[in-house]
């Protein structure tokens, strides 16, 4: 949290975090609490969309009220539909940016934010077909462009996707597309509780990362495109390639 936004969490009336859209530990919920003096009241997804979100929006007009995320609150669409709907409604909007998962990968890992390409999340199978998070990594990749892939997380029902699911789950669309674009031969780079002190970052073949034990959720998945030499070596040193694909 920034020092503006740790002033704003303290100045107002009404304190919410959102535990829909990602992981917090719950030592570190209690040790925020602690740094800002005040209980914050966990909100899960039917606190954020329809009829939640109205209440919130309705606490909003005649009081202040700080919505708490982990990360950047604008890369999720369910934030960027609470601030539409609030400025239709007249309510004055303080966006107070953090660190994002987006500007966070390439710290991590060493690969170029300028080479990014489009985002996609993997689902889980029961959701539905994969073949947006499959024709991101295609596309980009034609591109020479990197794919930062999110995997789905359901907190109500206690489920976070894996790694090691997601490449499972990608493996079996490329078994239905047979377009080569997800191979056992292929560079992927897996980042699990990125920023967190029990962070791991990991680039290897598939054949070998689909294996390898990244610890508990939450995860990320990056394909990269084209490497650039300066890349190439970060991805040997911050993450351990052993050796090119």
């Amino acid at each position: 949290m920034t020092i503006e936004g740790l002033r704003e969490a303290k100045r107002a009336d009404h304190l919410f975090i959102d535990l829909y859209t990602s992981l917090i530990p719950e030592d570190e919920l209690f040790a925020l609490q602690s740094l800002i003096g005040r209980v914050i009241k966990p909100l899960r997804r039917s606190d954020l969309e329809g009829r939640g979100a109205q209440r919130i929006l309705e606490l909003a007009e005649r009081s202040s009220v700080a919505l708490l995320t982990v990360g950047d609150p604008f890369v999720a669409t369910t934030h960027i539909a609470l601030k539409i709907e609030a400025v239709k409604r007249g309510v004055k909007v303080k966006y107070v940016p953090s660190a994002s998962i987006l500007s966070v990968v390439p710290g991590l890992t060493g690969l170029s934010s300028y080479k990014f390409g489009r985002s996609a999340t993997v689902v889980f199978p029961e959701k539905g077909p994969n073949n947006a998070a499959y024709d991101a990594v295609r596309d980009n990749s034609s591109r020479g462009l990197h794919t930062l892939l999110y995997l789905d997380l359901d907190v109500e029902s206690g489920k976070a996707m894996t790694i090691n699911e997601a490449l499972r789950i990608l493996l079996e669309v490329e078994a239905q597309r047979r377009e080569g674009v997800i191979r056992d031969d292929r560079l992927a780079v897996g980042i699990a509780r990125a920023c967190w002190d029990s962070e791991v970052v990991k680039a290897s073949k598939l054949s070998k990362l689909i294996n390898y034990d990244f610890g508990p959720p939450p995860h990320v998945l990056v394909f990269p495109g084209d490497l650039h030499f300066v890349e190439l070596e970060a991805l040997k040193t911050l993450a351990g390639m052993e050796e090119l694909p």
